[in-house]
């Protein structure tokens, strides 16, 4: 990794405080050993410590604002980003000593470009990754990748993507470029101001727009199609491996024991992929959140254009590789909260009272819950949710098993398109969506496969934990694996509702060409 030397670009302590409110750590607690995740978000940095067996020792989180300077911009200076972890930090070691602490892992939100100069500070503010001022050079790079044959590249390239902002930069802000030595994302800016050192993990550079999957390395094809010279690009190594320890500035700044061992860290994506066993023991995960995430591993390590979801490389040691890859359902546990408060106006009690297993699939009711748009199917932030076979006979429990149904049909397709399907090893649930033995049940049935209800911790926070702990542990991975990865609950499909869905979710796959054309961009 490049190093940088201590003591450039740490500010002072005095300006830790201001203007941010504090949240407290939960509780109070003497540990043997607890490992430290750090998780960088769009608008907080949380914290989290854990002891032997995971269990949660203590939590602390700092809040901050972005800046918007134009519509669709959003930046923040990454300093501020640092004075709140370090507040955070402190905050948590007022319940666990400085000294127990074993390692720290840290991750958080993925793609936001931190252009670093050779003194160690930010040449400009950081560009996050739902910023939008690249809109209008999507197509062109994208075209200009293709052409020189940067496939894996031209796949992800997006707004928000590092690569894109990084041109823009160059073309919109010369001085700030003409200053930036490497770039680092969002979370390697936390560990160069812990430890020292710049570089990133295959997370972060699978994602940048500028990496080939097939070399676990950085595409020279995609720097020539763009004009981005090598000499800005970091380090890449594995996500446990040890970055370095805590500098002394940040042993001051943060109360943490100089030397403390910081890990390279990952994105958010994996991160909160690890707790599930997602990553180590090759499940795959479904999470029922406001919007619903599909993750699991592909086998072959392209990311090309015929297979759906976003692909992310991921390695602990820099050895081993495994090609993780995400798809979303929009609206998800957001659209059965809707349902159920402002529509039927009846309690989550009430509806899980009122379904009936034996109906599962039966019924002239679809639900297509796409009703915010949708990014990985479609690509169509247009589209909106809609009922058809809408009767006098609709009941509420009709039109609630209709939107779990629904989604859950979003998921399969999902499945079918990003090539999970095939195969009859159980799939994970977490979530709050999760506690729903009728949506678990209903899973199972429309895709055919044991549904795992996972109890426990997860997260991305708690995932870089686990990878701090590995990286001081024995080094068997499956060890650190805590009882988040393990079932409470197993539901398995009826086959007779399996029949019936088949057939329902034929008619479900005629609904997307039917009403495109009436939310067309």
């Amino acid at each position: 990794m490049h190093g940088v030397p201590s003591g450039h670009g740490h500010g002072p302590p005095s300006g830790l405080l201001q203007g941010h409110r504090e949240i407290r750590s939960v509780r109070t607690v003497s540990a043997d050993i607890a490992c430290l995740g750090i998780d960088l978000g769009t608008s907080s940095v949380k914290i989290v410590a854990i002891g032997e067996g995971g269990s949660v020792l203590g939590q602390a989180s700092r809040t901050y604002e972005l800046s918007l300077p134009k519509p669709g911009w959003r930046q923040i200076d990454p300093e501020l980003w640092w004075s709140e972890t370090a507040a955070a930090v402190r905050e948590l070691l007022d319940t666990i000593a400085p000294l127990d602490v074993r390692a720290i892992g840290v991750t958080g939100q993925m793609h936001t470009l931190v252009p670093v100069g050779a003194d160690g500070r930010a040449a400009h503010a950081a560009l996050m990754w739902n910023d939008v001022r690249t809109a209008q050079m999507v197509a062109p790079a994208r075209d200009a990748l293709l052409a020189r044959g940067a496939r894996d590249a031209a796949a992800t390239i997006s707004t928000g993507s590092p690569a894109l902002n990084l041109c823009w930069l160059r073309d919109n802000e010369p001085e700030a470029f003409e200053r930036t030595d490497r770039f680092v994302i969002g979370p390697d800016w936390i560990v160069f101001k812990l430890a020292g050192t710049l570089g990133t993990d295959f997370c972060e550079a699978s994602t940048s727009s500028l990496f080939d999957f097939r070399s676990h390395g950085w595409s020279y094809a995609a720097l020539d199609a763009l004009g981005l010279s090598a000499r800005l690009l970091p380090d890449i190594r594995g996500s446990r491996e040890v970055a370095g320890g805590v500098t002394a500035d940040a042993a001051r700044l943060t109360g943490l024991a100089e030397g403390t061992p910081v890990i390279v860290g990952t994105g958010d994506n994996p991160a909160a992929a690890l707790p599930t066993g997602c990553i180590i023991e090759g499940a795959t995960v479904i999470s029922l959140g406001t919007s619903g995430v599909l993750m699991g591993l592909r086998a072959d390590d392209a990311a090309g254009p015929q297979r759906k979801g976003k692909p992310i490389a991921f390695s602990l040691d820099g050895r081993a590789f495994s090609t993780l890859v995400q798809g979303v359902v929009q609206s998800c546990g957001s659209t059965r909260d809707w349902m159920l408060a402002k529509v039927l106006r009846i309690s989550y009690q009430e509806a899980e009272a009122a379904f009936a297993p034996e109906d599962s699939g039966t019924g002239e009711v679809l639900f297509f819950p796409h009703m915010t748009g949708e990014k990985t199917l479609f690509g169509n932030a247009s589209l909106r949710g809609a009922f058809t076979g809408l009767s006098p006979e609709a009941t509420a429990a009709v039109l609630d098993r209709a939107v779990m149904e629904g989604v859950g049909y979003g998921f399969r397709q999902l499945m079918d398109e990003m090539g999970f399907t095939g195969g009859r090893d159980p799939v994970r649930a977490v979530g709050g969506g999760a506690r729903s033995d009728a949506w678990m049940q209903t899973l199972a049935n429309i895709l055919d496969r044991p549904m795992q209800r996972m109890e426990g911790e997860t997260g991305a926070g708690y995932g870089a934990a686990l990878l701090a702990c590995m990286a001081v542990g024995e080094g068997d991975p499956e060890r650190a694996l805590p009882s988040s990865a393990r079932p409470s609950a197993v539901f398995t499909a009826d086959e007779r509702a399996v029949r019936r869905h088949d057939e329902r979710y034929r008619r479900y796959l005629r609904m997307h060409d039917a009403l495109v054309d009436i939310y067309r961009d």
